[in-house]
This record gives C-alpha cells, structure tokens and sequence, in this order.
C-alpha cells in the first residue's frame, strides 16, 4: 500500500474500532422487538434508541473536525473509544429504558468521532487516484459488522437475553482500546494551535439538530401537536443559524463553505437520502419478520445477512471500479436497482415468502454498494487535502442527520398510518398497511436522489480532478471565495489556453500526425460532449508498436529495436494507425481543478512524475499547465521585489559565474 509499519499498524486499530461500533449499532435492531416486549414501549418509544443514537453522532462529527485539529489521533481515539466502552457498559446494564437510551446517548458521544475520523486517516494516507480502492476495502472490513451483527443478535436474544450482547461489545471494545495504546502511532497536528471552538455553534448545533429530531419523532408517538411544531421549528432556525454563524467566523467549527462546491454537495444530497432509506430497513424488518410473519430474531438476522455479506463483498469491487471508470454509470444503475427494490417492500403482505424477501434484501444493499462509497469518494475527490477532516465531518453530519430524520419521519408515518387504519383493518392488517406506506415514502426519496445523479454526477470515467481550498464558487465577497477567485487567476495566466485535444474515435494516425503538426508530445481524450475520458501519449504509440521482449527507457531506441523485422513493423504500423486512441491511451486522467493553488499543482505534477497536466473548470478541460509554467512562475516570483537579488545575478553573470536568465 505504500505505508509505514507504523501507519498500516494505526489504521488497522482505527478501522477495527470503527467496525466495533458499527457491530454495536446492528446489533440492536433485530433485538429491538424483545426490548420493547421487556420494557413495554411502542415502535415510536423504541426507534429513539436508534434515531437517538444516530443524532447523537450528528451532534458530534461537526465537533470532531475541530478535535481532528486540535488532537492527536492517539489520544483522540483513545478518548473515544472510552466513553463508548462506558456507553456499552451502561446499555449492557440497562435495568430501565432511560438508562438503556442514556448508555445508547453515550455511546454515541464516543461512536460519533470514530468514523469521521477513520475516513479521514484514511483518505489523507492514500493518494486521489487510490481512494476509490482504499474506501472499498474500508467499506469491506466495516460491511462485515452488518452482516454478522444482525444474526450474534438474534441468536443470543433467542438463547439468552439482549443484554449479552452489550456486554460483548463492551469486551471488544476495551480490547480495541488496549491496542490502540500500544499501536496507535501519536502523531500531533501542526494545526493544534490554532485551533478553536465556538461555544455557541456547539449550542446551535446540538440545539438545531436535536429538535428536529423530536420533533419529527413526536409527530409519530403523539401526533400533530402545538409543542412538536414549535420544537421542530426551533431545530430549523438553529441548524440554520448554525451554518450562517460558521460562515461568518474567522475559525468555523466546520467549514460549511465547502458545500459550495458543487460535486460535494451533489454526493452529499445524494448520501442523505440513501442514508435515510438504509437505515429504515434495519428498524422496520425485524418489526415485519418477528411480529407480522411470526419468525424469531435469529430468522430476522439471517435475513439481513446475506446481503451485508453482498455488500462488503461488493465494496471493494466497486471502489476499484470507480477508479478505472468514475461513479456516473455505477451511481445510475445502483440508483435505479435501490428504487424497484425499495418499491417491492411498498407491495410484501403477511403471507410473503421469506426466502423473496432476503433475495430483494440482498439486491437492496448490493445496490447500496454500488451507490454509497463511490458516491462518496467522487464527493470528496473535489476537496482539496487540508480540508479532508472538515469534508468527512459536513459529509457524515448531514448524513446522519438525514437517517435520523428519515428513520423518524418513516416510522412516525409507520406509526400513524398503523393506528389509522387499525379499526377498520385489525392491529396485524393495519400495522401491514403502514409498514407498506412507509417503504413507499422511501421509495419517493431514494427516486430524488436518481434524479440527482442522472443530472449532476457526470465526471468523465477514470477522471481524476484534484481541487483547491474551500471549493467556493470565485468571486464570493468572504476571505476563502477570495482565495478561490485568486488561484484561477493566477493558474489562467501561467497555463496554455490554446489545447488540442483528440475525440475517443479518432486514430492513431490522427494523433500522430497532431503531434507533428502542433509540436507537442501528448494531449486529452475527450468524448462527444467534451468532457475528459483518457490521455494519449507519443510513448503510448511506441509502447503499442514494440516487440514485447525486453524493456527501453528511450523512444529512439523502442523504435529502432521493433524495426528490426522491417515487415513486422509496416504491418504493425498499418494495423496502429487505424486504431481509435481510445484503445491504446491512458483511461485515467489526472487534472487539477482552475481553483486549485499552485502547491496542489506542484504536488499533482510531482506525485505523477508528469511533465504537464490538464486543468479543469465545471467538468471540461480548460488549459495546460507544464512542469516549465511552474518553473518560469516560481523564478519570476522569486526575483520580483528584490533588485538586490537581481543586481546580485548580474553581477555574478557579468563575473561568468552565474547568469540569473
């Protein structure tokens, strides 16, 4: 992978912690009918274990990007990983359902800083064009948790008791913590000084996201009511007050100004409404399997197992994917196969075939593969590096919010629909009835987020575009949409406006002869509507004309040794000539946005060992910057203000010691 024994150490006991706490959270759901059979709560009362939970990590992850750059990882996982061990201890006890949700609340201070906090080590330790594959080996290894999680549980609710299972994890969980002392490398930000926190974006945000959440909660156990909408509008004006105040502050709590770059806040949008619909099922089918069909919760588990197992398989794959071809095409068919089998649970009865249901489960969260991690990773491919910790906060932020909210609003409308139409149908019909209804509120959603992708995630496949700072549209009145508008004037006026570029038909022949003709050594490959979808080099033709024997680092001499059957070589060559560039140029395109500052350049430039790399402005090819553009810009900036040094390289020229020019 090319890290450190110390970095593949660390991020093996990050990501095991993290894959404990998502163990944690599908463990629950398959027990919750035995918990509220024990504790004698409705489905509304009980979803806030989850939902609570969930919103309890929403509050968090904004306050974890401040930790992230005021903490080591070291002793903020440690941190961490101790006050969920706590949380679990408490839920393991549980004796009543407020200390079972306090444990739960708990728990979620500590899960909450955990998984922004992996997916940052993680895309920070791998380059742009391999976080595709390191977000899909990171989605393996956490898949895992749901697809045992769901069966240890039922199987030790139907053997023993539901409070086994906490004190399992709490075992994990001080196992994770012993190593993470021993492991854990203690690497101390640059950033920690500087760093801050604003006491009332933590009050606005806590207060904002929490009463939404009851709201939305509330309108489902007690109905419409003076109270619930208050709160609920209260939560509203404080989650807007909260994204207003941090984009006023001079140190945010969170940059929120990186949603105005437009592919991440497309993938957020989009990672909402899927997080909404994902974690509806886990709530909703034990409720179905166990009450409505009458299976026990060892069946409910083994339902949703085969296809978490789908799932982690499917994570990997797709990240590999989405490296050689980009998320559109992946995104489109996950989409479309999440709406048809959200829709099929719109239409499952009390007499459905359990084996139809893990097989339309099974598609269900293999679709979720193909949408969630690449969806993700296209987002924060947008972002520049520095703001990786401050992306994956605003990312699972909202994320949660939107799963929290949803997973309310579902199982409110679950709830009302149930106790509507139970006179008229019987408890078992109605509660059928509003299970029905709820999935198709789902499928309503998930159709929002097709449309989004359909519309918006067009980044050409293999495209790789690195971006620079906030991501703020230029020309915005604040301090970063200065520094936006500032990088592209400074990347337009060093870089080569005048670019050729090949259509994916077009042959070798016409490549060759555009060499020839214009100068040059290499150019993009751009499909029928412009947009990037390779690069084709003179060496990728030679590459494609030499014998296969041996190796050469020199063009001249790969040419001189595959024209030594002089027949062989005319042969070869007709065939070339007539091939489209497509079928021999790269597929991956490295680029850097028109807004990216100059150091992402040099690091793109440097990283590749390219000689000259595209720029890109809203998904088309804007310019060519060379490794001698930056060469010409970085003397000139060193000799502009000092005619000292100028006089200096005179002087010294004038000596023929040195010659500045």
């Amino acid at each position: 992978m090319g890290l450190t024994r110390k970095q593949k150490m660390t991020l093996a006991v990050i990501v095991f912690g993290t894959f404990v706490t998502v163990l944690n959270q599908t463990l629950v759901t398959p027990a919750l009918p035995a918990i509220m059979d024990e504790m004698s709560i409705d489905a509304a009362t009980g979803q806030w274990l989850t939902t609570g939970f969930t919103l309890v990590n929403a509050i968090m992850i904004p306050i974890t990007a401040y930790l992230q750059d005021r903490f080591s990882v070291k002793r903020l996982f440690l941190f961490s990983m101790g006050v969920f061990a706590l949380g679990t201890l408490m839920c393991a006890w549980g004796p009543t359902f407020v200390v079972l949700l306090v444990g739960r609340l708990v728990q979620a201070m500590g899960a909450g800083i955990l998984m922004p906090m992996a997916m940052t080590v993680l895309l920070i330790m791998f380059p742009i064009e391999r976080r595709g594959s390191a977000m899909g080996i990171f989605g393996l290894v956490i898949a895992f948790a749901p697809a045992i999680g769901p069966t240890l549980s039922g199987v030790m609710v139907d053997v023993a008791n539901w409070h086994i299972m906490f004190y399992v994890v709490t075992a994990l969980s001080v196992l994770v913590i012993v190593l993470a002392a021993v492991l854990v490398e203690n690497h101390t930000r640059e950033s920690e000084a500087s760093a801050s926190l604003d006491p009332l974006s933590v009050v606005l945000s806590t207060l904002g996201f929490g009463g939404l959440l009851y709201g939305f909660s509330s309108f489902g156990s007690s109905g419409l009511n003076l109270v619930s909408g208050v709160v609920t509008m209260v939560g509203a004006v404080g989650v807007v007050w909260f994204f207003i105040r941090q984009t006023h502050l001079e140190t945010p709590m969170l940059r929120v100004k990186i949603l105005l770059n437009r592919n991440f806040l497309v993938a957020t949008i989009i990672c909402m409404l899927v997080q909404a619909s994902l974690l509806v099922a886990p709530v909703l089918m034990p409720i179905y399997v166990q009450n409505l069909l009458g299976y026990p919760a060892t069946v409910s588990g083994l339902v949703i197992m085969p296809g978490a197992i789908i799932m982690g398989i499917m994570n990997p794959i797709a990240g590999k994917i989405f490296d050689r071809h980009g998320a559109r095409v992946m995104g489109i068919v996950g989409m479309v196969l999440l709406c048809l089998t959200t829709l099929c649970f719109g239409f499952v009865r009390l007499d459905t075939n359990i084996v139809f249901l893990t097989v339309v489960f099974a598609i269900r969260m293999f679709s979720m593969a193909l949408v969630n991690m690449p969806i993700t990773t296209w987002g924060m491919n947008a972002l520049d590096t520095h703001l990786m910790n401050h992306g994956t906060s605003i990312n699972n932020t909202l994320r949660m919010v939107a799963g929290s909210l949803g997973t309310a609003l579902v199982v409110s409308v679950y709830t009302l629909v149930g106790a509507a139409a139970g006179p008229a149908l019987g408890d078992m019909q109605a509660s059928m009835y509003g299970f029905n209804v709820s999935f198709l509120v789902c499928t309503a959603l998930v159709l929002v987020g097709l449309i989004l992708t359909i519309v918006f995630v067009k980044g050409a496949p293999g495209t790789i575009e690195a971006t620079g700072r906030e991501g703020s549209a230029p020309g915005v009145a604040t301090h970063d949409g200065y520094l936006a508008a500032s990088n592209k004037v400074l990347l337009t006026s060093i870089m080569k406006k005048d670019v050729y570029v090949l259509r994916s038909d077009d042959t070798v022949m016409a490549a060759m002869q555009m060499f020839i003709d214009k100068g040059i050594s290499a150019c993009p490959i751009v499909n029928n509507e412009g947009a990037p979808v390779g690069f084709i080099s003179d060496g990728d033709i030679l590459n494609t004309l030499a014998k296969r024997s041996g190796s050469y680092l020199d063009p001249v001499a790969l040419i001189a040794a595959s024209a030594e059957d002089k027949r062989g070589y005319d042969e070869k060559l007709e065939e070339v000539m007539r091939l489209p560039v497509s079928s021999i140029g790269a597929r991956n395109l490295i680029s850097v946005n028109v807004h990216a500052d100059i150091d992402e350049v040099c690091r793109v430039l440097a990283t590749h060992h390219l000689k000259k790399v595209p720029v890109m402005e809203d998904g088309l090819i804007c310019g060519i910057i060379n490794r001698s553009d930056i060469t010409r810009y970085s003397m000139e900036m060193y000799l502009e203000g000092r005619p000292e040094r100028v006089a200096e390289c005179d002087r010294e020229g004038a000596d023929g010691e040195l010659a500045c020019e």
